[in-house]
């Protein structure tokens, strides 16, 4: 059995090739993939269990998740806790093999966010549309990985950070400009708290208007921005949704989450989407119009977009289990390769 714990994740996760993200890409890409074949073929040997996760609010307010799943070559469960006060979820992965055997221990906080902005990357990379200019809103761990993963995978030349707390923002603005600099990618950050008003909802307009994609990765409760922002330019963006989890949070205004040719919204999981996606419940969006990432994947890895030229790709991600598992999984061949971790033996 091999124990992970945060600081050897962050390094395995930072020193990621392009090729290494890839494939845990692709693995993530299959595994959705077979969840919604699973989801759509009752009647068959399920290829994904996935269950939906059980909430406890713990005191003094923490929200407790408990997340099992299984791709049948793996198993595995993840229990985090979302602190009450706001920060990043704490908690640990345990991965199986078929036979029960515990293979894998692994700090769950890195891989939270880095395996919610891989899920995001899946249309990013596929949809055949310019990523030569992002917008993300929040400044944790969320957003950064969502940065950093746009940098590894796209084109991107230009990223503008939004964040309502100017300190958050900084700290991420310092670790990403060394990054985007290498790269030759431009950075702005722009802070709510701390802006005149008026200068800020300019410079969030024009961030807007000139953006591909929008990576929204807050727990917000009001939406972040107007559809009249977007639609002051007539593009097709990618719009990433990942940051509510409960019915209460939205980060985007129906109009903004229903802007996809058809009204369609790309999902990770119709079923807990329905149940968890505050933007989702308030517009109340139609089951049929919820199309999971899984559904459109064609053989060869494409993402094949409803309405391919029209409207927006609007996807928005609650997360599962089996993505936590998929992807532990991956990390612990990394680990085992680069001799990373601690090995217990006859656990």
């Amino acid at each position: 059995m091999l124990i992970l714990r945060d600081r050897e994740i962050q390094a395995l996760l930072g020193d990621l090739s392009a090729s290494q993200c890839r494939q845990l890409l692709d693995a993530l890409s299959q595994t959705l993939a077979d969840y919604s074949a699973s989801s759509s073929s009752p009647n068959a040997t399920p290829l994904v269990h996935q269950p939906m996760r059980q909430v406890f609010t713990t005191a003094p307010g923490h929200t407790s998740l408990f997340m099992p799943a299984s791709n049948t070559r793996t198993t595995g469960i993840k229990i985090v806790t979302l602190p009450g006060h706001g920060g990043a979820p704490r908690g640990a992965i345990n991965v199986f093999s078929p036979e029960g055997e515990l293979t894998g221990l692994l700090n769950a906080e890195e891989i939270t966010a880095f395996r919610t902005a891989l899920a995001s990357m899946i249309p990013f990379v596929r949809v055949a549309a310019p990523k030569t200019n992002i917008v993300v809103f929040g400044a944790g761990k969320q957003a950064e990985w969502h940065v950093r993963l746009a940098l590894l995978l796209g084109q991107v030349q230009r990223v503008t950070v939004v964040n309502r707390s100017p300190g958050s923002l900084d700290r991420l603005g310092a670790r990403l400009r060394e990054r985007c600099a290498a790269a030759g990618v431009e950075v702005r950050l722009l802070a709510k708290e701390g802006t005149a008003p008026e200068e800020y909802e300019t410079k969030l307009r024009e961030a807007l208007r000139g953006s591909d994609a929008v990576m929204c990765c807050t727990p917000s409760t009001e939406p972040l921005f107007p559809a009249a922002y977007l639609a002051a330019e007539k593009k097709r963006r990618y719009i990433s949704l990942i940051g509510s989890y409960k019915p209460s949070m939205h980060e985007v205004d129906s109009e903004t989450l229903l802007s996809g040719a058809g009204g369609v919204v790309y999902v990770d999981s119709r079923e807990a989407v329905l149940e968890e996606a505050g933007e989702v419940i308030k517009a109340k969006v139609p089951s049929d119009h919820l199309v999971e990432v899984g559904e459109v994947l064609g053989a060869n890895g494409q993402f094949d977009a409803v309405g391919s030229e029209e409207g927006n790709v609007v996807f928005k991600c609650v997360g599962m289990g089996i993505m936590d598992v998929v992807v532990a999984a991956g990390l612990l061949d990394i680990a085992k390769e680069k001799g990373v971790g601690m090995t217990v033996e006859d656990f």
